[in-house]
C-alpha cells in the first residue's frame, strides 16, 4: 500500500553558498539510499519561481527513493528571508524517505513529515540534539 508523505523543510537563515552545501549533502544521501538522483539544479528569479512561487533563488535535486514516487528536493528562498521547500512523494516504505529527512535535519534544517494521519516536526535544538513533536494531522471527531 502507498502513503502520502508529505515534507516541509524550513532553514530560517541561509546564504546561497550554505544552502547549496546542504542541499549537495542531502542529494548524495538519496544516492547512498539507493535513489536514482539528479543533477543539482540552480535557479533564479522567474526559473525559480515557476517552480516555487514566490521564490527568486532555489536549490533542489529531483530523485526516486526506492518505494517511493519521484520527488523533488531542496530549499527556496521566501518572503521573510528564510529559505523553505514543500514537496511530496507516495511511498511503500517510509523508513527510508523518513532518513533522507533525517540527514537534512542533521544538516541544521527543520523538518515536519505528514503521514499516515502524523504529523512529525524535528530540528536540532541548541545543544545539537533532536528534537521531534508529533501530532495528529486532523481531528477524527470532525469526520
Amino acid at each position: 500500500m502507498k502513503l502520502a508523505y508529505t515534507y516541509t523543510w524550513l532553514l530560517r537563515e541561509g546564504d546561497l553558498a550554505q544552502v547549496q552545501q546542504i542541499i549537495e549533502a542531502v542529494r548524495k544521501r538519496a544516492r547512498e539510499l539507493g535513489g536514482d538522483v539528479g543533477e543539482l539544479i540552480l535557479l533564479l528569479d522567474e526559473d525559480a519561481q515557476a517552480v516555487q512561487p514566490g521564490a527568486y533563488q532555489l536549490v533542489m535535486f529531483v530523485t526516486t527513493i526506492p518505494g517511493s514516487s519521484e520527488g523533488r528536493f531542496g530549499l527556496a528562498t521566501s518572503d521573510d528571508g528564510s529559505w523553505t521547500w514543500r514537496g511530496a512523494v507516495l511511498t511503500t516504505n517510509v523508513k527510508t524517505i523518513s532518513e533522507l529527512s533525517s540527514t537534512a535535519i542533521e544538516l541544521g534544517l527543520e523538518v515536519a513529515e505528514v503521514f499516515a494521519g502524523m504529523v512529525i516536526t524535528s530540528r536540532l535544538n541548541g545543544a545539537g540534539v533532536v528534537e521531534t513533536v508529533q501530532r495528529q494531522a486532523f481531528d477524527p471527531s470532525t469526520f
